[in-house]
């Protein structure tokens, strides 16, 4: 981690020649502070600008530069950056980077100012620039500096970012040339007393960092629940729904075999349906109890004959031809063509 010595140099605006001159941006990696995003957390983010970024941001300007492109705008504050720009209503560029290099531990951009004293009045510049983050721990994320967009002329720098300006949205100066929020509508928003120290101010924003964090997974922990209760909820349907089918197709086998063996009628089926459905144990044990029923012939014929016509073999005959049609319906065929048999 830099001291705060070099943290106060990272805002320093080093210029040369009224008409052209140097930024200077020391390798570093300093804090930004929380940010909202756009899914609703507030996280705390820090930001690195290490050689091998530097390198690559070197490598885009050079390259935009050499193939025309006019390069990186430098303007009064920051005009174009969404959360920024209706404080800057003048959008013109005051200059241009036109080439970067790479120092012993800092990055250095050439700027060509296209009006004179450009920096008159400014003490500080803020770079807008971006690059990947990287959760550490605990809400907190690193963004390792690889872009740069434009850097603004200001009063009133925050040398940290995550794709946003590096310009206090508000507060005052300190010593270093840093900015800071009101330390004390902070304690109150925080419910710390007035006495808190900077280190209490911190914790506390950890602490509800850490809370929010919790709520989240205790809040996914509760959600996943819910689906795996309403998981289990239709499983349990789909399972009743298959024990009856299965329950009715035994019934049906049961019914089918007691009507081919004669004893019950194709009539009295929907009876039987009945018992079996209300009470199956009972209704089975009663079913398997009954006797072949009597015909007027019976004593010449077994059931479901008549004369030279035989219902049963009938039936039987029809579903071996037919696979899958079942003793009932294969009875009612048989019956329907032969109603002479009674």
């Amino acid at each position: 981690m830099k001291n705060l010595n070099l943290y106060a140099l990272a805002n320093e605006l080093n210029l040369g020649d009224p008409r052209s001159g140097t930024i200077r941006i020391p390798f570093g990696r300093w804090d930004f502070g929380e940010k909202q995003l756009g899914d609703g957390r507030t996280v705390y983010f820090e930001q690195e600008l290490s050689r091998a970024g530097a390198e690559q941001i070197a490598a885009k300007v050079n390259a935009g530069v050499a193939a025309g492109e006019k390069g990186v705008p430098v303007y009064w504050g920051h005009p174009d950056v969404p959360e920024l720009a209706h404080k800057y209503p003048d959008k013109r560029a005051k200059g241009w980077i036109k080439s970067a290099t790479i120092g012993p531990d800092f990055l250095e951009l050439r700027v060509e100012w296209l009006e004179d004293n450009a920096t008159d009045g400014f003490g500080w510049f803020s770079p807008y620039w971006g690059g990947p983050a990287e959760h550490l721990a605990n809400g907190r994320y690193l963004k390792t500096v690889n872009d740069l967009t434009s850097v603004a002329l200001v009063n009133i720098p925050n040398i940290q970012d995550f794709r946003l300006a590096n310009e206090s949205q508000g507060g005052e100066q300190t010593k270093q040339g840093t900015s800071t929020m009101d330390i004390e509508s902070i304690k109150k928003a925080l419910c710390l007393p007035p006495e808190a120290t900077e280190k209490q101010i911190i914790a506390a924003i950890e602490a509800g960092v850490e809370a929010r964090e919790e709520l989240a997974t205790e809040r996914t922990k509760a959600e996943a629940a819910e689906a795996e209760k309403a998981q289990a909820e239709t499983e349990k349907d789909e399972a009743k729904a298959e024990l009856a089918n299965e329950r009715a197709a035994h019934r049906a086998l049961l019914l089918d075999q007691a009507i081919a063996e004669g004893r019950i009628s194709v009539a009295g089926r929907a009876a039987w349906e009945k018992r079996l459905t209300d009470d199956f144990a009972a209704g089975r044990a009663a079913l398997a109890n009954e006797k072949p029923l009597k015909t007027e012939s019976a004593v010449n014929q077994t059931p479901g004959k008549s004369g030279a016509v035989d219902l049963v073999a009938l039936a039987n005959e029809r579903m071996a031809k037919r696979p899958g049609m079942t003793y009932t319906a294969a009875f009612a065929e048989v019956m329907k063509e032969h109603p002479e048999v009674k």
